[in-house]
């Protein structure tokens, strides 16, 4: 497996939830639903690094995640949120490129195959015709993907996304599940997203994390329904 939790823990001051058991292998996309604040968001920083667990174990790549440093773990995985606080005058393409930082040298240099990844992670994203715009200049579901192709440009793992399908569109959503279900069967990468549109999670994941009444539990998408796991979203 290449994220895999036991007995997890998540939270800050006090756990938000029952602990864990969950794993997750190259190839898969994962769906995490719930009401907002039910600790979707938490559980991702925590999957990130960004918060200790506070009982149990996580482990990316057969190694606890709290043993990596910081260069090696930006090489595994990368934490999408959207509504970051961006340089007035960055252009989409130096945005991007900062994907590559963890692969930098002593001097920051880009390498050819630096610069070819960029230039792919752009077009995977459909931002070829924007790269030499600024990014505060865009919308709000332009930046969204513009966050994105930085994450792919990372090369990394695991890919968490906290809800960066929020300020995007109809068509522009749909296209994001299709394209992250192909990019984790291509790349062989794991995604892990948050997300509201309960129809793309059963229709493009392959499992999915219902959280509520302080559980959080896990059924393949396809199933989730028949099993009352999204009762919550009935109207």
């Amino acid at each position: 497996m290449l994220l895999e939790c036991r007995r997890l823990s998540f939270g800050y001051a006090k756990p938000l939830a029952k602990p864990l058991d969950f794993a997750v292998d190259g190839g898969q996309v994962v769906a995490l639903l719930g009401e907002n604040g039910s600790g979707k968001s938490t559980l991702l920083k925590t999957f990130a690094g960004m918060l200790l667990p506070l009982e149990g174990s996580l482990e990316l790549d057969g190694q606890p995640v709290a043993a990596y440093g910081l260069r090696e773990l930006a090489r595994k995985v990368a934490l999408v949120r959207m509504g970051l606080s961006l340089p007035d005058q960055m252009t989409v393409e130096e945005f991007v490129s900062l994907g590559r930082s963890p692969y930098a040298g002593v001097l920051d240099g880009r390498s050819a195959e630096d610069n070819r990844i960029v230039e792919e992670s752009l077009k995977e994203m459909d931002l070829e015709s924007f790269k030499g715009r600024a990014v505060a200049e865009l919308s709000d579901g332009e930046r969204s993907r513009v966050y994105l192709a930085r994450a792919l440009a990372q090369r990394v793992k695991l890919l968490l996304l906290d809800e960066p399908d929020a300020f995007m569109d109809i068509p522009r959503r749909k296209n994001l599940f299709v394209t992250l279900q192909r990019l984790s069967r291509e790349k062989g990468m794991a995604v892990v997203l948050s997300t509201h549109w309960v129809g793309y999670a059963e229709k493009y994941a392959d499992k999915i994390l219902c959280f509520g009444k302080g559980s959080v539990v896990e059924a393949p998408a396809a199933e989730a329904r028949k099993l009352g796991l999204l009762d919550w979203a009935e109207v």
